[in-house]
C-alpha cells in the first residue's frame, strides 16, 4: 500500500512537471509570436519591383565611352575621360531573379529603423543632423546622410541588402542597355530631379516619366544610391559571370559604389551605366539607397 501511494504521488508530480513544461513552452511561443508580430508592425511596407533574371550586358565598349566623355565635354563636366573608362570592358552577366525597391528608402521608413533599433540619426558630411532641414526632412522624401553601414544596416532589419552593382544597373538599363533609366533621351525637368533646380531632395516618385518599364523611380538623379560592391576599377575585366559581387572581406574601409547621381549633378552623372564611389563611414547629403530581396523571399 505504501509503495503503490509513493508510486502514484510520483507519478502525479511528474504529471505536473509534464503540464508546467507544457505551459511554460506556450508561454514561450506565445512572447516569442507577439515579439515577432511586433517588430512587422514596426517594419516598414516595401513596395517591390520584380526584375526578370537572365543574361545581361553590363559596362560600356569603347565607342560608347568615347561617346559621353565627348558629350560631357560639350556640357562642361568636370568628368575625366578615367572616369568613364570605369565602365569597361562591356561583359555580359547571369543574373537570378530579384525584387528591387520601387522607391529610395524614404525618411519614414528610416525613421521606424531608427525608433526601433536605436540606429543613430543620419548626418551630414560634417556631422549635422539630417532631419529638420528644409528640403531634406519630409516623409516621403529619400533618406539621406546615411553611410553604406547604416544602409546596409537597414536593409538587414527588413530582410533584404543592398544592390549588388549588376543588380543596380539591370534595374537600370534593363536588357535593351538604356543609356538613363528611362530610355536614350536626355533628361529633361520632367524626368528627374538633378542639376540643383529644387537644390534638395524631391519626394520619391515625383517623376513619373523617369520611372524605368518595370516602375522603379528615381534611379537617375534625386539621391545617388550605395551599392553592396567594393569598388575596384579592375573588377569587371575579371568579374564572374553568374551573380557577380565584389566584396571581399578585406573591404572593410574600402570605397563602395554609389550610382545614378543626384540632384547636385548634372546629365552626365545620371547616365546609368556610370560608376562612382564615396567612403562606406562617410555621409553626405546626396547619397540614399535603395534595397532588394531575392525573388522567392516570403
Amino acid at each position: 500500500m505504501i509503495t503503490r501511494t509513493r508510486r502514484s504521488n510520483m507519478c502525479k508530480r511528474h504529471r505536473q512537471k509534464q503540464a508546467l513544461g507544457v505551459c511554460f513552452a506556450v508561454l514561450v511561443a506565445g512572447a516569442v509570436a507577439t515579439r515577432c508580430a511586433a517588430q512587422a508592425q514596426t517594419r516598414p511596407e516595401i513596395d517591390w519591383a520584380r526584375i526578370p533574371g537572365g543574361v545581361a550586358q553590363m559596362g560600356s565598349t569603347a565607342e560608347e565611352i568615347e561617346a559621353a566623355y565627348q558629350e560631357a565635354r560639350l556640357r562642361s563636366s568636370l568628368l575625366e575621360r578615367y572616369t568613364f573608362e570605369l565602365e569597361a570592358p562591356a561583359h555580359e552577366v547571369e543574373l537570378t531573379p530579384f525584387d528591387i525597391s520601387r522607391y529610395e528608402i524614404t525618411n519614414a521608413q528610416y525613421r521606424l529603423f531608427v525608433a526601433a533599433t536605436g540606429h543613430a540619426e543620419p548626418l551630414g558630411l560634417n556631422d549635422e543632423p539630417v532631419w529638420g532641414q528644409e528640403g531634406f526632412d519630409g516623409d516621403d522624401h529619400p533618406v539621406v546622410g546615411v553611410s553604406w553601414s547604416d544602409a546596409r544596416a537597414f536593409a538587414r532589419w527588413v530582410d533584404a541588402d543592398l544592390p549588388t552593382e549588376a543588380q543596380w544597373e539591370r534595374a537600370a538599363r534593363g536588357v535593351e542597355r538604356r543609356k538613363f533609366p528611362w530610355g536614350d533621351r536626355t533628361p529633361t525637368p520632367g524626368h528627374a530631379n538633378f542639376a540643383r533646380r529644387l537644390n534638395h531632395t524631391a519626394p520619391v516618385g515625383s517623376y513619373e516619366r523617369g520611372a524605368t518599364p518595370e516602375g522603379v523611380h528615381d534611379m537617375g538623379g534625386n539621391v545617388w544610391e550605395w551599392c553592396r560592391d567594393e569598388d575596384d576599377p579592375a573588377y569587371y575585366a575579371n568579374s564572374p559571370r553568374l551573380n557577380p559581387l565584389n566584396l571581399p572581406d578585406s573591404a572593410a574601409g574600402a570605397d563602395r559604389v554609389i550610382r545614378g547621381g543626384s540632384w547636385d549633378q548634372g546629365v552626365s552623372f545620371m547616365r546609368s551605366a556610370l560608376r562612382f564611389k564615396f567612403h562606406p563611414r562617410a555621409t553626405h547629403k546626396t547619397i540614399g539607397f535603395r534595397i532588394v530581396r531575392a525573388a522567392d523571399a516570403p
